[in-house]
Formats: C-alpha cells, structure tokens, sequence
C-alpha cells in the first residue's frame, strides 16, 4: 500500500524533485507542474486541474496517494490537465446524499468519456471489484448520474520501497451498447432503455460483462482511451 512511509520513495521513482520538503514534477509539454508538500501535507494539482474539494489533495487517506499515482500517470501519457476533474460532485434530489467520484476525463469538446475510481491496491480493490460483478458498485451509481459516459474504471496502485517497483490493477467496463448483441436479440434492452441503477446493472451484464472476452474489460487504460481528445 501507498502510504505516507513510502510516498517519497514513490515520488523519487516518479521522478519528482525534492526541494525543502516540497516535491515537484514538471511537465515540459505544456509547462506546469505537480507538487506535494510535505510540509503542509497537501497535493499540489497544475492550475487547469479543476478540484472540486479537499477531500483528495491531502494526506489524510492513502486512498488520496493512488489518485496522485493516477493522475500523474494520466499527465505523463498526455492528458492535459484542463481534461481532468478530482472529486466531481452530484447533487441528488429528494433529499438524498450527493455522489462524489474521484477522477473525471473529458474531452476538448467537454464530453465525459470517462470516471476512474481509486481504491488502495489489494483488499479494498478486490472488495469493490466484486461489488461491481454483484450489483455494480460505486461505478454504477456514477453512470447514473452521467449517462453519456462511455468507460468506468476501477484503479489501484501499490509502490514497493524495497525492490523499487510500482504495481497498478485496474478494471474497465464500457457503457456502450453492444449494437451485435442488439440486432441477434431484439427482446434484448440496452443501457438507453435503462431507468435506474439495477437496470442498468443487468442489462450491462449481457452488452458487455459476459459478451465480451475477459481481456476487454482488462484494457491498460492509457492505451484505451487516447490523450489530447
């Protein structure tokens, strides 16, 4: 597990450079940077990252050092900052609680076609992975917010002190109508027809979960989903 022991060992193996406790990546394509701040206990985001709280820039939850892993991974491969959002929040209605996911990717054209939710590499991961199989997990209840969405992925990550390697797991599921499956079986719904969480859940199922060969939902998301969109 990522944690505050081993998140400078991290950040050395990222290549960030260390300078009265403050540590800094900077990105030449496009001219901005990545801190952390040992001394404040707070993740520094490039300015075009919009943060929607405070819940994922500080030191409170190793939760927080996957989705710094994460994000400076997606910066490295390409992304522009100005295309990822941390802790998007929904506002429900009918009193209930908002949702809050951890990474959004958009496009140029403000399309969302991606959330990533990060969990700590191991238990918690394979905890949420099932709940996902099960009923959908916090993906789904995200997807229901963002129907246009076109990919949700569940990532963790894990850095090794000792023999200085990274590990990093991940899931990703397409929301996108399997328009084969549809036209073999017209008694078949696809995820427009969904109403709710639960329908959208057991449709996906059929579209995708078990339609597909286990490696399409094994994807390496950087490769998945191109940079600069």
């Amino acid at each position: 597990m990522i944690n505050k022991d081993n998140l400078k060992d991290l950040l050395f193996f990222l290549k960030f450079e260390e300078q009265a406790n403050v540590f800094s990546n900077h990105f030449t394509q496009g001219d901005f940077y990545l801190k952390v701040d040992f001394n404040n206990s707070k993740i520094i985001c490039p300015e075009a990252l919009k943060v929607g709280g405070e819940v994922t820039t500080n030191f409170s939850s190793p939760e927080n050092f996957v989705i710094l892993e994460c994000v400076h991974n997606l910066l490295e491969k390409g992304y522009k900052p100005e295309h990822i959002e941390l802790e998007p929040k929904w506002i429900l209605g009918h009193g209930a609680s908002g949702g809050r996911a951890d990474i959004f990717i958009k496009n140029q054209a403000e399309k969302l076609p991606l959330i990533i939710e990060c969990k700590t590499f191991g238990k918690e991961f394979t905890k949420e992975w099932k709940e996902m199989q099960f009923n959908g997990g916090q993906l789904f209840t995200y997807i229901e917010q963002e129907k246009d969405i076109e990919f949700v992925c569940l990532y963790a990550s894990d850095f090794d002190e000792k023999t200085k390697e990274r590990s990093i797991e991940q899931r990703i599921i397409s929301h996108q109508d399997n328009k084969k499956i549809l036209d073999e079986d017209l008694k078949l719904k696809s995820f427009q027809d969904a109403k709710n969480v639960k329908e959208r859940f057991r449709y996906g199922k059929i579209l995708t979960f078990w339609s597909l060969p286990k490696k399409a939902f094994l994807k390496i998301i950087f490769n998945l989903i191109q940079p600069n969109l």
